[in-house]
């Protein structure tokens, strides 16, 4: 008698669907941009396939701190409709800084030495979000934002 194993289950896609609407005011970081939208899809998957969307979710989310608002897939979409044309283009700038003077000295020592950066390409103001972090933690940060990629500079 065989047994067969079946792997089932969700997994979340997210995508960085932009910058829109005018500058508003973070409540938490007090810092005034447009706001970046993030969508969140959970998927069912099996086998590792995914197969169909169980739910979707929108946040609209300061692209300083990352301080989100839900947002129901209708008033996310209306809000990037209404986005206005003769705004200016907000210019940011994420990345990960490698700090190699934090770096640890033996081959076994974990290497915390990645700082999450923010840059505004217009002012040239450069936010440090969050510091002595892994090069994964940084990665799945910006995953959490809804990049792909991530740049990393050597500081």
């Amino acid at each position: 008698m065989s047994t067969i194993m079946i792997s089932y289950g969700t997994h979340v896609f997210t995508k960085f669907k932009g910058y829109y609407g005018r500058k508003e005011e973070c409540p938490y970081c007090q810092r005034k941009y447009q706001q970046a939208y993030v969508k969140f899809s959970k998927w069912f998957h099996l086998i590792g396939i995914p197969l169909f969307p169980v739910k979707r979710t929108y946040y609209k989310m300061c692209p300083i701190c990352a301080y989100p608002v839900e947002l129901t897939v209708r008033e996310a979409k209306d809000q990037m409709e209404r986005a206005y044309d003769n705004i200016p283009e907000q210019k940011i700038e994420l990345y990960g800084k490698h700090v190699s003077a934090r770096k640890p000295k033996n081959i076994f020592a974990h290497d915390f030495s990645y700082d999450f950066c923010v840059k505004d390409l217009i002012s040239g103001e450069e936010f440090c979000i969050a510091a002595n972090l892994s090069k994964d933690r940084v990665k799945q940060i910006a995953k959490e934002r809804g990049l792909k990629k991530i740049p990393f500079v050597e500081a």
